[in-house]
């Protein structure tokens, strides 16, 4: 029987509050588009660098994203695990801005499936008891984010990769409910910098009884990610990880190729963009994967069905 009970503590209702207080604050705060571009494409490279780190991922953060921008076509596993955890994370942009719907078990497995190939271990019912226990009640976003990433642990539901998609998941439920903030928000970092404070924090949520410590220490987590962003945004200064500022400038060619994708419901592939602008199978790669990179286009598909559709 899983048992993830937890009090709702004076510690954690008042960091819910404050996460609430600048959330919005965040939100309400007029940014450029550009900046928030910037600042989007820092936060995704955080996320991405501090939970493979996490897992044991040996690469650096300029290496992460060169792999993420030279578009080579030889990986190494780690250099493989940065974009297939990328393409983990514009899923669940991509499909879960959706606070009505609950998250099921053939979700969990799709999500899975994207970073990782690792076999399940556990009765498909076990991952429905979990999803079941997260979303019996209409409870604070934060909580069910720090109740499902635990639960994913003490579960263990695949051979490997259950830490990664502990935090994805994590992720999921938070941008579902409206607190992905902007895409600002990474709370993997201060687990990151401080390990031991974190294993502690961890080892406590997997052996007590109740959960009550972990979801204290994973709410901070979130405070402490969204104070430092709030704090970015009033200085607006972007951290422009490893990218040169052209980076940021589009070609007239890849703002008309936005522009074709104004109307809701339309689609482009790598022949279209060949054909309209005259352009090689190549050219056309790099204009769409760096659109698709600064999170601009969204990718679905694989190989050569691959399609591009406007965020």
């Amino acid at each position: 029987m899983l048992n993830l009970s937890y009090n709702l503590s004076q510690i954690l209702k008042d960091r819910l509050q404050k996460i609430d207080l600048i959330r919005k604050d965040i939100l309400i705060i007029p940014l450029s588009p550009k900046i928030e571009l910037q600042m989007r494409w820092d936060i995704m490279i955080d996320r991405i660098y501090n939970s493979l780190a996490l897992s044991d991922n040996s690469l650096t953060k300029p290496e992460m994203v060169k792999v993420l921008t030279s578009h080579s076509k030889k990986l190494s596993s780690e250099e493989e695990d940065v974009v297939s955890y990328k393409k983990a994370m514009d899923y669940i942009s991509q499909q879960w801005l959706m606070p009505g719907k609950n998250v099921a078990v053939k979700d969990v497995l799709m999500l899975y499936d994207i970073f990782c190939k690792g076999g399940l271990i556990v009765p498909l019912s076990r991952i429905q008891e979990l999803l079941d226990y997260v979303q019996a009640h209409e409870e604070h976003p934060v909580i069910q984010a720090g109740v499902i990433s635990l639960g994913i642990l003490r579960t263990q539901p695949f051979l490997e990769g259950n830490d990664r998609l502990s935090r994805l998941l994590s992720y999921l439920f938070l941008y579902k409910n409206g607190y992905d903030v902007r895409g600002l928000i990474e709370f993997e970092k201060t687990w990151r910098e401080d390990r031991e404070t974190f294993s502690q924090a961890l080892k406590a949520g997997l052996e007590a009884a109740r959960i009550t410590l972990w979801l204290e220490y994973f709410s901070n987590s979130v405070l402490t990610a969204l104070a430092q962003v709030y704090k970015k945004i009033q200085d607006s200064t972007p951290d422009n990880l490893g990218v040169h500022s052209s980076f940021w400038e589009l070609s007239h060619r890849q703002k008309s190729i936005l522009s074709l994708l104004e109307q809701p419901g339309l689609s482009i592939t790598n022949r279209d963009v060949q054909k309209q602008f005259k352009v090689s199978q190549i050219t056309a790669s790099r204009d769409l994967s760096k659109l698709a990179n600064l999170g601009l286009l969204f990718t679905h598909g694989k190989g050569r069905s691959v399609y591009y559709t406007r965020v």
